[in-house]
């Protein structure tokens, strides 16, 4: 019986040393997942799920967005190659979801005791936040659902560590 403190302790040391480490690489892959989740639904997860508005096609005149209305490339209103590959394009993500897009643009480093999510696209913020002529569409942000899945993970992380 004795030793068993003594074992408890050396547990205990261990644990000290491994959960800072470990935490922070699972704060760092469930934020990246849920960055990615939120693009590919197309929404914010929190406690409940809000989806992005939908993307607009037309102007204030009712003409279609997609279309290239010059008549320097052919007859006005003409779909062209410009208006395919905008046509029916998922929102934030790109013509064929590929490619230097937003959803491809964030980047994790850890410092301290923190994880730092950034991206090198400027226009990453206005997206997140809205602005006066976009609406809000939310990726990422305080969420109990993200909340949740951390502390899930680490407690599960704990658990092996103890067995």
């Amino acid at each position: 019986m004795a030793g068993s403190l003594g074992d408890l302790q050396n547990l205990l040391n261990q644990a000290a040393e491994k959960i800072p480490d470990k935490a922070l690489r699972i704060i760092e892959v469930e934020g990246k997942n849920f960055i990615t989740k939120n693009f590919q639904d197309q929404g914010f997860t929190d406690t409940s799920f809000k989806k992005w508005d939908e993307r607009k096609t037309t102007d204030r005149k009712g003409r279609d967005l997609t279309r290239y209305r010059t008549n320097r490339k052919g007859n006005a209103g003409d779909l062209t190659k410009f208006g395919r590959e905008n046509q029916g394009r998922a929102i934030l993500t790109g013509h064929n979801t590929g490619g230097d897009k937003l959803r491809n643009s964030f980047h994790t480093r850890r410092e301290k005791l923190q994880v730092i999510f950034t991206t090198y696209k400027e226009y990453g913020e206005f997206h997140n936040e809205g602005g006066e002529h976009l609406p809000k569409r939310q990726f990422i942000g305080k969420s109990a659902y993200l909340d949740g899945k951390i502390a899930d993970k680490i407690k599960r992380t704990l658990d092996q560590l103890f067995q």
